[in-house]
């Protein structure tokens, strides 16, 4: 081979190369994608909403008449009986005096002494009276069987002795009013070191139920008027949750529906069922402003109350309500699906490149779709096809 042969066949391999090299790196790459497995397993729709406990009966205790409250020697937590004491009225005390009206309460109770010692005098004179008019009646009546006084003179004695015997009882009923008034006056009179050291009448308030102590309104002593809230009461062991759900999500949500609560605290998630959906909706601002109408759902615990038995009134759950659940559901993950005019699709991997595939989907948890047909069990999809992803085009798994 002469020399300008070999320079020429060493030319036209290196522009063959080049050639080669600048093609090769105009052709497509194949695109990083995350690939999912279509799997039959376990598909369950949920709805997700935060929950609250309470109690089931709460009590509140009150007070049934006004009256003058002693402290409260309990405690919020505090076991109690049914039938205990938990709270005692003593009648209400007087208010003390200024040196004024204490003057003033002298002086009336002064008054009423004096008038019930009139009173008094009054009465003797009364009697007096009576005494004698009794007495000449009687005279009169032996006068009036001798014959020796006139019919008339004898119906004169008896009407004076009548009126005799009225005025005795006016004048006994004046001396007890006159009575009343001093004592009344006396009483006015007494101040509030006075007024406390009768203990007498005191009221006892009562637990209607065995319980705990949830909330305590007032502990220190005063004045407390009829009807007046003392303490809240319950059984910790009788709790519910109390969830406000969308409206719109309300309407799937039926009596008996099975019940997870997450996050409260404890390892293992409690379970429970729908007790009842409130047929009346109300309006609320959510964090982000926006008005939403939900209605609230009650749900009974039923997990062993061993697991959960220290949750109190108003603690915080995460509640999911099963809605539908299934077994052995062929699905792929929901971010895998895409629009397709009006179908739905999915990318398949098939020996390296992206196939697009028509599927009909059924029903959807939040992660998961259920499919109905277009896909068989073990088929790998895109799980998050991007605009990358093109049909046809090349694509191999992360990380490969």
């Amino acid at each position: 081979m002469t020399p300008v042969l070999r320079r020429r066949i060493f030319v036209i391999t290196v522009i063959a190369l080049a050639a080669a090299g600048t093609i090769y790196g105009f052709l497509p790459k194949a695109v990083e994608v995350e690939l999912a497995a279509a799997k039959k397993d376990t598909l369950q729709v949920t709805i997700e909403e935060e929950g609250r406990t309470r109690l089931k009966d709460r009590f509140t205790v009150s007070a049934p008449v006004p009256g003058f409250l002693r402290r409260i020697d309990l405690n919020v937590g505090d076991a109690i009986k049914k039938g205990q004491a938990v709270a005692q009225l003593e009648p209400l005390r007087s208010p003390a005096l200024d040196p004024r009206s204490h003057g003033e309460a002298k002086a009336a109770v002064a008054a009423a002494e004096s008038s019930l010692k009139a009173a008094q005098e009054r009465e003797q004179a009364a009697r007096a009276d009576a005494d004698y008019a009794g007495q000449r009646h009687e005279r009169m009546k032996n006068l009036f069987q001798r014959g020796t006084i006139a019919r008339d003179t004898l119906d004169q004695a008896e009407a004076d002795a009548r009126r005799a015997g009225a005025n005795l009882s006016s004048a006994k009923a004046a001396v007890g009013v006159a009575r009343s008034d001093l004592e009344r006056a006396r009483t006015a009179g007494q101040d509030y070191s006075a007024g406390r050291a009768g203990s007498r009448g005191t009221v006892a308030v009562v637990s209607p139920v065995a319980g705990r102590v949830f909330r305590i309104y007032r502990e220190s002593e005063g004045a407390v008027q009829q009807g007046e809230p003392l303490l809240d009461l319950g059984n910790q062991a009788d709790l519910e949750v109390r969830v406000e759900v969308l409206s719109s999500d309300a309407v799937q949500l039926r009596k008996g529906m099975r019940v997870e609560f997450k996050r409260w605290g404890g390892d293992q998630p409690l379970t429970g069922t729908i007790r009842i959906v409130e047929p009346a909706g109300f309006t609320k601002i959510s964090s982000l402003g926006v008005e939403e109408q939900r209605t609230l759902v009650l749900v009974d615990i039923i997990s062993p109350p061993e697991q959960w038995q220290v949750l109190g009134d108003g603690f915080r759950l995460d509640t999911t309500f099963i809605v539908w659940e299934g077994k052995d559901i062929l699905q792929v993950p929901a971010s895998a699906l895409f629009r397709s005019g009006q179908d739905w699709a999915v990318f398949v991997a098939d020996s390296g490149r992206a196939v697009k595939r028509i599927v009909q989907v059924g029903r959807r948890s939040g992660l998961n779709a259920e499919i109905l047909s277009g896909l068989k069990e073990g088929e790998k999809v895109i799980a998050r096809p991007d605009d990358t992803v093109r049909e046809g085009g090349k694509v191999k798994a992360a990380g490969r």
